[in-house]
């Protein structure tokens, strides 16, 4: 039998105070609900550590998830592979909520009141994954709103600096396309990149 290993340098401990903290400055941004995504704003796997914004929060170190904050409950959504890892990492105010067997809309409805406003990093997410949670939100009345900066960041203040990212010049004698060597090449039009709603 497999079992699931991970290291574990979380503290649930600190949960709590940091998720009574957050549901705090929500209600002074006028946010009935928060999304805090494992994700920066390049939308890769692997995040640098002053973006472990989940992690901070939850305690969850998990490469994948995202919580979903109101007023009166806190989920922490994991597919498959964390679900052992979730359990073992959070405190009890938080609620580990099985993904994508459960939507995150089908999830908010109920906990929330027609009217009612969730704010979101727009640098965090995709446009489409907001898109596709609009929609599912409009049959509720509930709406959309993109926060002015991140409400975690506010609070994590031992937060760590962001990793430097080093310019590289590319030399003038290298061309934009190797094949214009050989002449003009006919240009060919884009195609959208089209990605999985996380939700």
């Amino acid at each position: 039998m497999m079992f699931q290993s991970f290291d574990s340098p979380a503290d649930p401990s600190a949960g709590p105070a940091r998720l009574a903290a957050l549901r705090a400055l929500m209600v002074q941004e006028g946010l009935d609900a928060l999304l805090v995504p494992r994700a920066d704003r390049f939308q890769g796997e692997y995040v640098a550590p002053c973006d472990e914004r989940l992690a901070w929060l939850t305690g969850f170190t998990g490469s994948a998830g995202f919580c979903a904050v109101t007023a009166g409950e806190a989920g922490v959504f994991v597919d498959g592979r964390y679900r052992v890892q979730v359990r073992a990492q959070i405190a009890p105010v938080f609620t580990p909520v099985d993904w994508p067997e459960t939507k995150l809309a089908d999830w908010l409805r109920p906990r929330l009141d027609r009217g009612a406003t969730v704010g979101f990093d727009p640098w965090l997410h995709a446009v489409e994954e907001i898109e596709s949670l609009r929609k599912a939100l409009d049959h509720g009345g509930i709406r959309l709103r993109p926060t002015p900066d991140n409400l975690i960041d506010r609070l994590w203040t031992d937060r760590p600096p962001p990793l430097p990212r080093p310019s590289c010049p590319i030399p003038t004698r290298w061309p934009a396309n190797p094949r214009s060597r050989s002449g003009p090449v006919s240009p060919q039009p884009c195609r959208r990149r089209t990605r999985r709603p996380r939700w």
